[in-house]
């Protein structure tokens, strides 16, 4: 019963589609309709079967990239009794960091203060050497405080503000891999001048959201750059937005910040509506992972 009745539906459509063809000889417009309908449906197969690939490589790549956050938690106390010390075959490269930016912009997105920067991609300040598998190109900076109480700390001492500084390589086997930069900052009566490009311009974008343009400097007044006597682990980078698998490079060299620039940080306010007075995230376990000391 069911075969007759496909056989009847595909005579009656192999007939329709004849009649459609001959009238498209005869008519100019509806040799068009046809023409474009066949194109969208062409378009819109190839766009659904791409979506579903995309989907799932997204999929697997999820579940990649969560195992490795779980499997590398963020951020750590250093013990210097057990790190691993690692000779550098050449010191850490800094191309373009002290070339003027075409803008810089700082952003309160509830969570932490995002600095981005815009030049053009081939003088965007970059990572190289040491030994570093490509180019790591500056992504973004962020600032994590509280009182005695940075992310990262040495020999279980905190300081009150960590500056972190998101670098990615896309020269992998096209496979974005991140790198991190950590500079910590203690407490002091001396005003740091550098942070003053920051923090004098906090008070503006106090509100969740906002954000400004800041008066142009050169990356590398704050970012102090370092050859080597640094640290480095496997971990994770958090911005409140996203989270993602990074080598951390952290510096030895801590710098001061006083109180009133630590409070500008302290006065900003959540998407909750509450001042964050702090953000650091709760210190994780190393597990089996190594620390290093790159000399």
């Amino acid at each position: 019963m069911l075969l007759p009745l496909i056989d009847l539906c595909c005579l009656k459509f192999i007939r329709a589609f004849g009649l459609m063809m001959q009238l498209a000889e005869e008519s100019r417009l509806i040799m068009m309709l046809i023409s474009c309908t066949m194109a969208v449906a062409f378009i819109v197969n190839v766009c659904s079967g791409r979506t579903i690939f995309q989907d799932l490589c997204n999929a697997v790549g999820n579940r990649r990239l969560e195992t490795n956050l779980a499997m590398q938690p963020s951020p750590i106390t250093i013990l210097v009794s057990n790190i691993i010390k690692r000779d550098l075959k050449m010191p850490l490269q800094w191309t373009y960091y002290d070339d003027l930016p075409m803008a810089t912009v700082l952003k309160n997105n509830g969570s932490t203060v995002i600095m981005r920067i815009y030049t053009a991609n081939n003088f965007m300040p970059q990572l190289s050497g040491a030994n570093l598998l490509g180019r790591y190109h500056f992504v973004e900076a962020i600032f994590k405080w509280g009182s005695l109480k940075s992310e990262h700390s040495i020999d279980n001492y905190h300081c009150c503000l960590e500056l972190q500084a998101l670098h990615r390589c896309a020269q992998l086997e096209n496979n974005l891999e991140y790198l991190t930069l950590s500079y910590l900052f203690e407490l002091s009566c001396v005003k740091n001048e550098h942070l003053m490009q920051v923090t004098d311009q906090l008070k503006w974008i106090s509100q969740p959201g906002s954000s400004m343009e800041l008066p142009p400097f050169h990356l590398g007044s704050l970012l102090q750059p370092f050859g080597s006597d640094y640290f480095s682990y496997e971990g994770t980078y958090d911005n409140g937005d996203v989270v993602l698998p990074t080598t951390w490079l952290i510096s030895r060299n801590i710098s001061v910040v006083n109180w009133r620039q630590l409070g500008e940080f302290e006065a900003l306010y959540g998407w909750n509506g509450n001042r964050n007075c702090k953000n650091c995230r709760e210190q994780q376990a190393l597990g089996n992972r190594n620390v290093y000391l790159n000399i």
